[in-house]
């Protein structure tokens, strides 16, 4: 190979794969005004810090989606030939199930971990805040504008986090290596870029490694950001919102509609950093990874199979790929 087959692929005249998905995360990191602004409200010095959710981070994330979204466009028509619909976000026929599906699993997994931590001693009891041995309405408004900012809030960060691991650095590198390269590549990377979070531990990162896998396999399942993304958001939003559980050893939001204790098995529970620190989330990510691969309710939309190939340019343009492997 020469120095030019090193990085333009002789076959498809296209930048190969890997240097691809490495241009996408250089330029999407250069707004460091953006990113900076991100991590000094998430990543709080001690552990168990409530989240900052204000109109000021959820803009900061709304910044950062519309960001992503510009660069994976550019990215796929300039240098994959790909139309912006192969990302996997546009309406097809099955976004709405996808979305649906997503919630309600990650809504079962929660409850899942929970009925395993009170093995360890974890309980769970009304928030005070709102409920003392009676209801106290406006404390309860209170917690219901909680939960729906942190929804507002958890939406575009999922969003933006499945964009930037399960998105075009993901999906190109998968056009030209075997998919377990990709996967464990950006779910190594997932895991890393929750390494900073208060309270982590080894054993909680290498539990973000392993749902950076469940996530992969969503995406792989479908060949649509759709379920991922719900998957995403279900999990942190019913953890931390309605749970009151600290996501990735954050509280979010304040005021959640329910407290969860930690219990003494921290092994299992996680301690502050939330359950994501245990090993009761260990069991039901590999059992739901292993039902995401197996199930057959999971089959890839029409429109996106036709995205997958169709060219950003027009049929007469010299752009060829060959999605299977572009790189053998």
């Amino acid at each position: 190979m020469n120095s030019f087959n090193f990085f333009i692929n002789p076959q498809t005249k296209l930048l190969r794969c890997g240097w691809r998905a490495l241009a996408f995360l250089f330029v999407l990191s250069l707004p460091q005004w953006m990113m900076a602004t991100l991590f000094k409200s998430s990543a709080p010095e001690s552990g168990g810090s409530v989240f900052d959710v204000s109109l000021a981070t959820i803009l900061v994330y709304l910044i950062l989606v519309a960001w992503v979204l510009l660069l994976s466009w550019v990215s796929l028509k300039f240098m994959d030939g790909l139309s912006f619909r192969s990302l996997g976000v546009s309406f097809h026929s099955h976004w709405r199930r996808e979305i649906t599906l997503g919630f309600a699993i990650a809504f079962v997994m929660i409850v899942s971990v929970f009925a395993l931590q009170t093995i360890g001693g974890s309980r769970i009891e009304a928030n005070p805040f709102w409920f003392s041995g009676e209801i106290n309405a406006a404390a309860l408004i209170v917690v219901c504008q909680n939960l729906a900012t942190a929804l507002i809030l958890m939406i575009l960060a999922g969003a933006f986090e499945e964009f930037v691991f399960r998105g075009y650095p993901f999906q190109t590198l998968l056009r030209g290596l075997p998919p377990v390269v990709p996967i464990l590549i950006l779910s190594v990377y997932f895991g890393l870029g929750h390494w900073g979070n208060p309270s982590r531990t080894m054993f909680s990162t290498m539990n973000t490694v392993l749902a950076g896998i469940w996530l992969a396999l969503a995406y792989l399942k479908t060949r649509s950001l759709w379920f991922p993304i719900a998957l995403h958001v279900g999990w942190n939003w019913t953890m931390g919102a309605i749970f009151g559980f600290p996501v990735s050893g954050l509280l979010i939001p304040k005021h959640p509609l329910l407290l969860s204790t930690e219990g003494t098995e921290l092994w299992l529970t996680g301690g502050s950093y939330g359950p994501e620190g245990g090993a009761a989330v260990t069991i039901v990510v590999l059992l739901a990874t292993i039902w995401i691969w197996k199930s057959d309710r999971l089959t890839i939309a029409p429109e996106m199979q036709t995205a997958l190939s169709e060219p950003a340019t027009p049929p007469e343009s010299p752009v060829r790929l060959n999605l299977q492997n572009e790189e053998s």
